[in-house]
């Protein structure tokens, strides 16, 4: 099953952020602006994740940072003034936050996100923007399990009405590896980019501890419409991956990073997106 759903909430935020005063765009999006923003590559990153650790906030350039929520339809998402959470939810890949500022309050570490030209100001957790890591299945591999599951404060849970995920809202990380239809072979064909030179996958390395008791590792996968549903893999299964470079069409490549034997140098594939 793939997260089908996910295209019609990520509009869906786009409408409901405007009224919290954060700005997502598609990274597809040619709606011309009178503002232009770079796109951010691994560097930038890295500088809002050190700001977000520093007491109070810290406000910068606008910049565009690409989201790597690791889960999806996740409502963990704040106003800043009044503190609240906020009435929306956000998808991994494929859309582009404003950022402005990074810090800690309220004893979480956040990133700031505004629109243009709004005064309101909204609070996305800095975990959200943990970039990826590229990775492809080593030769002769043993076949790797994946898990639909739930981020706490998503609405992803599995209807047992409808029998379908997605259905309802969840309190706690959860996993469905007791399910029947929750779990099943993860392919590069279905998951994974399958097509071009750098094939392979975009897989989160900070593990999420499950409520089975099990550490997980997400799993971006791709489809060529940008469609990112997560799913997620045992940390222990990431033995019979190797790192590789990485693209994922309309979003970007994970190159190899300088000194290292790992590919986490995430290069967006436009350097500007129009808000």
């Amino acid at each position: 099953m793939k997260f089908t759903k996910t295209i019609t909430k990520l509009a869906l935020a786009g409408a409901l952020l405007g009224s919290v005063g954060v700005t997502t765009t598609a990274l597809n999006t040619t709606t011309v602006s009178a503002e232009s923003l770079p796109t951010s590559k691994t560097k930038d990153y890295n500088k809002m994740q050190k700001l977000a650790q520093k007491s109070g906030i810290t406000y910068t350039k606008p910049h565009f940072f690409n989201d790597w929520v690791p889960g999806n339809n996740v409502n963990d998402i704040y106003v800043m003034h009044p503190y609240k959470q906020a009435d929306f939810y956000i998808d991994p890949g494929r859309q582009w936050d404003r950022i402005i500022g990074a810090g800690t309050v309220h004893g979480r570490a956040y990133f700031v996100a505004q629109n243009e030209s709004g005064a309101a100001k909204g609070l996305i957790p800095a975990e959200f923007y943990h970039v990826p890591y590229g990775f492809r299945f080593k030769k002769n591999h043993a076949p790797v399990e994946c898990y639909y599951g739930s981020l706490a404060k998503s609405w992803d849970g599995y209807d047992e009405y409808s029998g379908e995920y997605e259905g309802i809202y969840t309190e706690n990380n959860t996993i469905y590896s007791n399910r029947k239809d929750g779990h099943r072979k993860l392919t590069l064909s279905y998951d994974g980019q399958d097509h071009g030179k750098n094939q392979g996958f975009f897989i989160g390395l900070t593990a999420i501890h499950m409520n089975d008791g099990h550490d997980y590792y997400p799993v971006y996968s791709y489809s060529v419409d940008g469609n990112l549903g997560v799913v997620y893999i045992r940390t222990e299964d990431i033995d019979q991956f190797t790192p590789a470079k990485v693209t994922y069409k309309s979003i970007g490549t994970l190159n190899k990073t300088k000194g290292k034997n790992y590919y986490h140098s995430f290069k967006p594939y436009k350097s500007h997106v129009d808000c």
